[in-house]
């Protein structure tokens, strides 16, 4: 019972202090948060940030270059020389590639690429640089590699339409062969067996390139090229400072420091 007793006195002495020194505990609550208020709304600097979400191009389901390394080369100075030169840039490579964001949307061939600025409308221009210039260094590898299939196909086909002829051919010396009179019957027995003979390696050598021209007509109808999923908008809200978020904090440490004071002074004055 003492020691309940100790406590509730202990409780409404800090009651008390709270209340006695209360003026200065909003004096300095209100100090921060009105500071807070005048350097988010009229001192720090807002910042804008614009996105694109593409689509890496891709052969027979495969990337033409891997995911991880492409979000590297995006910030890198292969790309962002180019973005800095176009843009005519006052800043360096380094420091547009510490505003430049990159993002693998998980499970598939996407990227998300975002860019800051304190300007929204070159934070879009930016990025829409940064994915252009991006596309058009690696296009190239990819309509390379479609060609190379296209050039492939092209020959199969030919092999394909050769072998086809063949094949009619050995019909039509087939059909010769039977009607001819002048042959006996072992004559044309054996050379019919020569003619299937022929027939049938031919007929597999045919099968085996429709087999391939097939795949390769497979592998192009699966060939996506890079393409934008979501074009740039132009922000209209920055996303940093986040004005509510600073004062909310500025205001939770400033009663906390004003708590801290009330009882500085407490202590203070009964130390005297």
């Amino acid at each position: 019972m003492p020691e309940i007793q100790e406590e509730e006195i202990d409780l409404r002495e800090y009651i008390n202090v709270l209340l006695k020194r209360k003026g200065i505990i909003i004096l300095i609550f209100l100090i921060a948060v009105i500071t807070a208020a005048v350097i988010s709304y009229f001192i720090l600097t807002p910042v804008y940030q614009s996105s694109i979400i593409f689509s890496v191009a891709k052969i027979d389901g495969r990337p033409v270059i891997n995911i991880t390394e492409a979000l590297e080369i995006i910030k890198s100075n292969i790309v962002l020389d180019e973005v800095v030169n176009r843009a005519d840039l006052e800043g360096t490579t380094k420091q547009l590639s510490s505003r430049v964001t990159t993002e693998n949307l998980k499970g598939t061939n996407f990227i998300k690429v975002s860019v800051t600025d304190d300007s929204p409308e070159k934070a879009k221009s930016l990025v829409e640089n940064v994915i252009e210039v991006f596309i058009k260094q690696n296009q190239a590898k990819f309509q390379e590699q479609v060609k190379l299939i296209e050039d492939r196909l092209k020959v199969l086909e030919e092999q394909v339409a050769e072998f086809e002829k063949n094949i009619q051919e050995i019909e039509k010396t087939k059909k010769k062969i039977a009607t001819a009179e002048e042959l006996s019957e072992s004559e044309r027995r054996f050379q019919t067996s020569l003619l299937l003979s022929s027939s049938v390696t031919e007929r597999e050598l045919y099968n085996n390139l429709t087999d391939q021209a097939n795949s390769l007509k497979a592998s192009l109808k699966n060939c996506e090229d890079f393409k934008i999923i979501t074009y740039a908008q132009l922000p209209y809200a920055p996303i940093k400072p986040n004005k509510k978020l600073n004062i909310l904090i500025a205001g939770v440490l400033g009663l906390f420091v004003g708590i801290f004071v009330a009882f500085f002074l407490e202590f203070w004055q009964k130390g005297k």
